[in-house]
This record gives C-alpha cells, structure tokens and sequence, in this order.
C-alpha cells in the first residue's frame, strides 16, 4: 500500500471532521484510510467509533473530494498522550465526488473491465486489410458495444475498447484493446447491485473458458453526476471506481482445461444459437451447481478426490433441482416415461439401470444414470468403463471418499482413474449447462462431442503404451 494522500473526513450523516491518510494500492484494489482522532488522556474505547462505515467522505488539503464506500475496521491503535488511530478498509473508492448518504451513492452505468476475455469475445478492432494492398498492415474497425442480455430491468452488453498510437516516431508501437462487461439499469442502483450481475456473468465466462478471470478497472456512471462546462452545457461524468475486486492479471495464463482448447461456447455462439434469457430465469435455481463448477476453476491445485466430489454433487444437485426433486415415487414415474417406447425385452435392464441403489430415497447412482442416459437422445463417452456401470462405479468412489469405510476401498477409483472420471462427470454437466443456456441439441450434441476428443485421444494412448 502506498501513501496517497492527507485529508478531512466525515461520516455518513455526520458533522464531526476527522483528520487522516489514505494508502492506495490501485492494481490490487487496496484502499485503506487511516482516521486520526487527538487524545491527550489515556486510551479510548475500542467503540469510539463505529466497526463498520457505509460512506465517508473525504476532501484533500487542495479541494479534491474523495468517497469511500462499505468501510470496514482493520485496526486500532493507540499512542498514548498524543491520538488514537482507527484503520478501515473501503470496498469502493470514487474520486471527485462526496455524497450526503449511503442511499445517494448510486448509479445508473458500470463498466469493469475483464483481462483475458477477448478469445472468447471472438472479434476485434483491428483487422486483417483487403487481399493485396500492400500499403495497409493492420486496419480499424471500431466495434460498438454489443448487447448479450436485456430486461425491463437492465441491459448487459460486451465491449471491446482499442487503442490509438499518436506516436508514430518510435522504435515500438504497441497496440492494446480492452474488453468490459457493461450493465446499463433502468433505475438508480448501488455499486454492490451492479457487481452482482457482473460477478454471473463472470462466472458463466470462466466456465466458457474453463480458466479464473479477474476484473481490472471499473467506472460507473450516474445522470444525476454532470461536468458542468461554462457554455451552460453539460454531459454525464464518468467516475473512477478503485474497488476491492480488483487483481493483477497475469497475460501468460491460458486456458487450460484439461479437456481441450476449444471453449464450450463464444460470446457469439451464446447471443445467435443460445436463449440466454432461460439462463437468466433459472439463475438463482442454478446458483450452487454453478458454484461446485467454478470452485474447480478456483483451485486448480485440490486434490484429485476434491474435484471429483465437486462434480458428483454438481450432477447431484443438478437432477434434484432440474429433472426431479421429488419422492422415490415421483421418480419411479419418471423411470417408466423414460423407458415406456423402448422395445419390450430392452424395459426391465433400463429399469434396473436407473433404479439401481434408489431403496428408500434417490441414490447418486440412480441420479447420475438418468443424467447419462439423457433420454436416449445422446450417448456419453464413459473411457474404460462400461455405460451402464458407471453410474455405480461413481456411486461408490463418492461414498468412499465421504463416507470412509476402508472395506469399500477396493471399489473406488483412485490416481488417474479417478481423475478420467471426473473429466466425465465435467463433460456431462457441461452438456447439461448447453442445455440450460437454451442452445439448440445439434450444437450440444456437437460441443460435447469435441470437448471430449482429448480424453478419448489419451485413452488411446495409454491402450497403445499398455500394448
């Protein structure tokens, strides 16, 4: 953290002036202020002033105005006979604004800037010229934002800004574009507000890309915010944001997601082939399945067994809540729809199929079977094991793992079984999360498919060393 400036603060619906500094570390998001209150006597109470702060505003000993927004205490201190030290640490920081109150400070337009998200974006700024002229290297096409979602009650759009070299006598000229997640509301809201819908669509990227995403520069906007110019025209101010999300993005990452580089689906794929607005409906239903997904992207370095039980209650959570969140009856039922137009003599090895450990309740087993079956209409790769006992063979190594009894040891997967297994469970919820997304079942189909290609490849491998 570095030393930015000294200033006079205040608290939300407060008159009393405190003196103190503010330490900044923009890149990481750190805004830390320290509050200075004089004291001659003996120490004050650790409660002199409040843990938590919803706003304080801040002025600079040369006018600029400051406001820091969600303040939370980090540290107290106190030197005796001279003052008392109070530190907080503010989610947001904007510059060049106060406001009277926490309910004043809201907004109407967030831009956050996302490293990394331009493969997936899939266009650009700058194009390849026309075949043949030989005087054009590089050309330009400004991009308009483009939209991925509206509602009554926002739009949410994706944009890619781009630099212009003015300083063409240089040995180096660098060329930059940057893309953001834009909510525009049709009402005033909070920063928070605005961050939750970005933090979703975030996170459907990162599953896109199979790679952690971190957000950079952020600017928010208010009509009722204006530069006021001397001609008696005015245009709406866009203001800095320093928040706490923000981290270093490290350029050298790539997506690796262990089952190959194609991306389960671009921005393009998801506006013209998907129905995004099914996505949004069942958002909150999809929330702990999305979660379990992305805890995997969120900590590459777990072990092999915590992934795997990630993806088993993933599949889990995602049969209970999407296909059948009922009794064992209701299941039952489900069963002998599934199975009611296949032939005759086929009936009672698919019953005993996806009924298999269902007794009192709804077995994983029985859960993961319906999952992979996906009603007749898609076969899953399952690698060595055979379709119909994988189902059980997941069963198992989930309730070894949870359950430990060493007498069960032998039946569950372990090393690079257990790893094979899990890229399977992945792929059959990324099917399943197509499906949610609204894209059509040839491109399901088609995706999950390619998205497999990589395990099959290092299966083959592995037969032919055995070989």
């Amino acid at each position: 953290m570095n030393f930015s400036a000294t200033a006079f603060w205040t608290f939300e619906n407060s008159d009393t002036q405190y003196h103190g500094d503010l330490y900044l570390n923009k890149k990481e998001g750190g805004v830390i202020v320290y509050i200075r209150v004089p004291n001659e006597g003996g120490p004050m109470s650790y409660f002199n002033l409040p843990l938590e702060i919803p706003l304080i505003n801040g002025t600079t000993i040369n006018g600029a105005k400051i406001c820091l927004l969600n303040c939370s205490r980090i540290s107290t201190q106190s030197r005796i006979g001279l003052e008392e030290v109070y530190g907080y640490r503010a989610k947001y920081m904007l510059e060049d604004v106060n406001f009277e109150n926490k309910e004043k400070a809201v907004f109407s337009r967030v831009r956050m800037s996302l490293p990394g998200i331009i493969k997936w974006g899939n266009v650009s700024n700058y194009v390849k010229p026309v075949t043949g002229n030989r005087e054009v290297l590089i050309g330009l096409n400004p991009l308009n934002e483009i939209e991925i979602y509206s509602s009554d009650e926002y739009t949410l759009s994706y944009d890619l800004t781009c630099s212009y070299p003015f300083r063409l006598m240089e040995e180096e000229i660098t060329l930059e574009q940057t893309p953001y997640l834009i909510v525009e509301s049709k009402s005033l809201h909070s920063l928070d507000w605005f961050l939750d819908v970005i933090i979703k669509m975030k996170r459907l990227i990162e599953i896109a890309m199979g790679m952690e995403l971190q957000f950079d520069k952020m600017i928010t906007e208010s009509p009722e915010i204006k530069l006021e110019f001397d001609n008696g025209h005015s245009h709406i101010k866009r203001i800095e944001v320093v928040h706490a999300l923000a981290q270093p993005f490290n350029r050298n990452n790539k997506s690796d997601n262990g089952i190959g580089e194609k991306f389960l689906f671009t921005l393009n794929e998801l506006i013209e082939r998907a129905n995004f607005s099914k996505w949004q409906e069942n958002l909150s239903i999809l929330e702990p399945i999305i979660e379990l997904h992305i805890d995997d992207l969120y900590n590459l370095e777990s072990s092999a067994s915590r992934h795997f039980l990630n993806m088993a209650q993933a599949l889990e959570t995602y049969h209970s809540r999407f296909v059948c969140n009922g009794k064992l009856a209701n299941y039952k039922e489900r069963v002998e729809k599934i199975i009611e137009r296949r032939p005759e003599s086929f009936k009672q090895e698919d019953r005993d199929f996806l009924l298999k450990g269902s007794h009192s309740i709804i077995s994983l087993k029985s859960r993961i079977a319906d999952l992979l079956l996906a009603d007749f209409r898609f076969r899953f790769y399952t690698s060595a094991w055979d379709f119909r006992e994988f189902p059980e063979v997941v069963g198992d190594t989930r309730n070894y793992y949870t359950h430990y009894n060493p007498s069960k040891e032998d039946k569950a997967l372990k090393d690079d079984k257990l790893i094979n297994a899990y890229y399977i469970l992945r792929n059959i919820l990324e099917y399943y999360i197509l499906k949610e997304l609204g894209f059509d079942e040839d491109f399901i189909h088609e995706r999950t498919r390619e998205r497999t290609k990589k395990i099959m490849i290092n299966d083959s491998i592995k037969r032919t060393d055995e070989n």
